[in-house]
Order: C-alpha cells, then structure tokens, then sequence
C-alpha cells in the first residue's frame, strides 16, 4: 500500500530558500503549484472541515484561490496572474511555508535554473505531479 500524499510531503520537503530567492521563484513565474492532497488542503484552511463542490467554490475567492478544471477534475491553486503566482511577490511567496501548496514544497530544486535566463528546470515528484493531485482530488469529489 502506496503512503499517503502528507507523509510523503513531510519526507520530501525540499526547500533551498537561498537557492529560491536567488533565483526569484521562476517556478512562480511560470504558473502556481497546487494542493496534491486533500486532507493537507482543508486542514490548512478550512480546519479540516470537508466542504462540497458548491461550497468550496464559494469560499476560495476569499482566499484569493480558484480552482484549475483543465484536467476534468477541480483542484484548488493560488490564482494565476500574466506575472505567474498571484501570492508571489518581490519578498517571495506571500504564504508561509506550511501554508505552501504541496507541489512548491515538493519541487526539487536545481541550480542549473540560474544558468538560463528564464523558465524553470526544477522538478516535481511523481507524487506531487498534476496526474497525482487529479486522482486524489477525483477521489475526494467521489466521497464527499
């Protein structure tokens, strides 16, 4: 039996801050990462209380959250703006680290980023993948 999407998160925190803000947070840049498990999700802001659809439509917009469709399956994310993260500012990530969607804690950091002048190659965890976050969410919308 495969752990569960929080264990692996606490295993697989990966965060090199002064490798981040030298870069700036190009993987903010490009779009933001999302909540992978749904548990983590709620308990972060919704003290864990399991919310429908319906509701968490109406509540995410207070967060500043919205959530992503394109794969079929609604899966909460910071808003996108032109510039990337909308929680991304000249300070860094306007949430606290425990606060992070999963897939920012999860991303693997590479130095070689600074070496181009734009994108990113850091990496994502097979666990903390959008394929992932859609089967955990698909999972959760089936149960409650």
């Amino acid at each position: 039996m495969s752990k569960q999407p929080l264990l692996l998160l606490e295993e697989r925190i990966s965060l090199d801050l002064p490798l981040c803000q030298e870069c700036a947070g190009r993987c903010c840049q490009g779009s933001p990462g999302i909540w992978v498990d749904p548990g983590r999700f709620f308990a972060l802001f919704f003290a864990a209380q399991r919310l429908t659809l319906d509701q968490l439509r109406g509540r995410l917009p207070e967060l500043g959250l919205v959530l992503w469709e394109n794969s079929g399956v609604p899966v909460p994310a910071p808003r996108s703006l032109a510039t990337g993260c909308a929680f991304q500012g000249s300070d860094g990530c306007g949430f606290s680290v425990a606060e992070r969607p999963c897939q920012c804690l999860a991303l693997i950091p590479l130095i070689a980023t600074l070496a181009q002048p734009q994108g990113c190659l850091c990496r994502v965890p097979e666990a903390f993948s959008r394929k992932a976050a859609r089967r955990n969410w698909q999972d959760y919308w089936q149960t409650v």
